[in-house]
């Protein structure tokens, strides 16, 4: 339903029942690998219409062996710059190198440009976990309290780290702020080392930062463990 030029909302629009009011509508499509008329048929490459090249966990093409593919003709890979560049590294060490690294190592975190940024890693929602059924714990670090955040007059965000149930495992995050394509980088790198929540809480974060409030996820949970002084 469309407002005249003069009203606010100037659109009102219905998602499964809900009416959502709003200026303008982002419609969002996606991208279809463009594959099918490179002559990968000659080349025994096998590829899915619409999906691209599929290949096996070392970016070889599951019928051509000799073959490699990365980027965003690749079957079932997000499709980001950033890990276009990872896989094109990682096609680099196993052709030239005669490495082993897998797709299935690699750990992609996203991110969303918007004001404030929206950014994720893994398993990024409680949500999304019941859908895997896999329990977890969640802690949250805001930065309404954020000193730096403060100071630049950005305190709306949070972190929100998930954890596998009763342990520091960490499986997932959410961060929603300004600097979020940032601070979820130290997330990645916890989760491709196997570094637990408690590591972060310990690691020592400059003051003034945003990343304070990855900080503070990895405190609730040391502060969780602390005997209780009744």
């Amino acid at each position: 339903e469309r407002g005249s030029r003069d009203s606010f909302p100037l659109l009102k629009v219905t998602i499964d029942g809900v009416v959502h009011e709003c200026e303008c509508l982002l419609v969002a499509t996606g991208r279809a690998a463009n594959v099918e008329n490179l002559g990968l048929e000659s080349a025994n490459v096998e590829y899915e219409v619409g999906a691209g090249v599929k290949v096996n966990d070392l970016a070889q093409s599951v019928s051509n062996p000799s073959i490699y593919a990365v980027g965003d003709c690749v079957a079932g890979v997000p499709r980001l710059t950033h890990m276009s560049g990872e896989m094109a590294k990682l096609v680099v060490q196993n052709s030239l190198a005669g490495d082993d690294w897998k797709l299935s190592s690699l750990v992609v975190p996203a991110v969303a440009y918007t004001e404030p940024e929206y950014a994720t890693v893994g398993i990024a929602s409680q949500e999304q976990a019941e859908r895997k059924g896999i329990e977890v714990d969640v802690y949250r670090g805001g930065l309404e309290h954020n000193d730096r955040a403060i100071c630049e007059g950005n305190n709306v965000g949070f972190c929100k780290i998930l954890v596998r149930k009763g342990t520091d495992k960490i499986i997932g995050a959410t961060i929603v702020a300004e600097r979020a394509g940032e601070m979820i980088n130290e997330v990645s790198l916890a989760i491709k080392n196997d570094l637990g929540l408690y590591a972060i809480g310990r690691n020592i974060h400059s003051y003034p930062t945003t990343g304070e409030a990855v900080q503070g996820c990895g405190v609730q949970y040391i502060n969780s463990k602390l005997p209780r002084l009744d």
